[in-house]
């Protein structure tokens, strides 16, 4: 009993055994960080909406970096004429690229979020080039990656307290100096890892949607009535000058020439041929909308149209009591287009139009009791149209 009592008491005596210390948790995985470059798109908005797509990786813009986590992702965002060009570049340099319809900060901003997660899932192949970071050269040289602990880095000695006098003193190397950052942090320094084009790809300007586009259309097409008379009134072209600015607005200035012929009514002049010749000017003012490579633009415009008849190649001449007054009216435009190149583009259009005399009234051109023309009233034009930008011109692909 006195033994056990003995073993009893050593065993509470003992020191206890160190509890199991858990391991820490493994750091989170930590999205890596996002810099953006944007030309041709405004840049601030490509970044505030690509955060909610980022999967939590900070996102920040090429100008704006001081320095950056080497552990990082570049995006590169350029607007062209008919498409967006993203390129990504990996902390180790691979390179990715990928193209898409053109649109605002919001298009892109998908189109690098639907980017990343297919490079992510290896369902995109990189580039056979090799590429280094432009975000590397505005990152100082001193810098510390975030990533590393403060076990991993070297202490730093405390010039303030002596070394201890047991220790030798081991003499230090000379600073390496340290080469001054560029200025111009939106262009990166030459080196022979900058990505090259991919052989074979056309060079593609860079669209600038904050200056004003100056664009020269030819179009033509039928003329049908409505009222009075409807029917078929001939045909026409028509050129026209179109201003498109940098938000929605548009001005628009045309000349359209149409004419219709007839031949002559009753026994004693229906071998004869007759024609109608119209000048109509016009000025008018709309708006735009753009989806990829499609355009609409709807315009609404104010006319003034000369007209005479011609009778055997003659133009004739009208009694004194027949003012031959011009038309005076308006008509509304729509004309969707495609962009066929970086500076053509093709479609149709449909016009409506309105006119009458000064008196208020149509015209109706008779020889005799029976009519030969009808101009005025209400009219429908349809027909195609071809419209090259004549200003301001594509600039090359930097």
């Amino acid at each position: 009993m006195t033994q056990a009592a003995l073993l009893l008491a050593a065993l509470l005596a003992a020191p206890a055994p160190p509890a199991a210390t858990s391991a820490p948790p493994a750091a989170a995985a930590r999205a890596p960080t996002l810099v953006v470059r944007a030309r041709g798109l405004d840049e601030r908005a490509l970044a505030d909406a690509l955060r909610p797509r980022s999967g939590g990786a900070d996102v920040v813009l090429l100008r704006d970096v001081a320095s950056v986590d080497p552990d990082h992702t570049f995006v590169d965002v350029e607007l062209q004429a008919g498409e967006l060009a993203v390129t990504v570049i990996l902390r180790d340099g691979r390179v990715f690229v990928r193209r898409g319809p053109r649109g605002g900060p919001r298009d892109a901003a998908r189109l690098c979020a639907s980017m990343l997660a297919a490079i992510a899932d290896d369902a995109l192949a990189p580039l056979p080039e090799r590429a280094a970071s432009p975000a590397l050269a505005a990152a100082p040289s001193g810098q510390v990656a975030e990533d590393m602990s403060p076990e991993t880095a070297e202490p730093t000695a405390d010039p303030s307290v002596p070394p201890p006098a047991d220790d030798p003193v081991v003499p230090q190397p000379a600073p390496i100096p340290i080469a001054p950052v560029p200025k111009d942090m939106s262009s990166p320094p030459a080196t022979d890892d900058l990505v090259e084009p991919p052989p074979g790809a056309p060079p593609s300007p860079v669209l600038e949607d904050r200056r004003p586009i100056l664009s020269l259309a030819l179009a033509g097409g039928p003329l049908f009535g409505l009222r009075p008379d409807p029917g078929v009134r001939g045909g026409g072209g028509e050129v026209r000058v179109d201003l498109r600015g940098s938000r929605v607005w548009l001005a628009t200035a045309g000349v359209r020439a149409a004419g219709h012929t007839a031949a002559g009514m009753g026994p004693e002049n229906r071998e004869e041929r007759f024609g109608l010749a119209r000048v109509r000017l016009s000025l008018g003012a709309g708006a735009w909308l753009t989806r990829g490579r499609f355009e609409l633009r709807a315009t609404a415009n104010l006319s003034v149209e000369p007209w005479f008849v011609t009778r055997a190649g003659r133009r004739v001449e009208f009694g004194a009591s027949t003012d031959p007054a011009p038309l005076l009216g308006g008509h509304i435009r729509i004309a969707p287009t495609y962009a066929v190149t970086r500076r053509l583009d093709l479609g149709a259009f449909a016009e409506v139009a309105a006119s009458a005399t000064p008196t208020g009234n149509a015209v109706r051109v008779r020889f005799g009791e029976p009519r030969i023309f009808t101009l005025g009233g209400v009219e429908v034009s349809l027909g195609v149209e071809l419209r090259v930008r004549a200003w301001p011109k594509p600039t090359k692909q930097r």
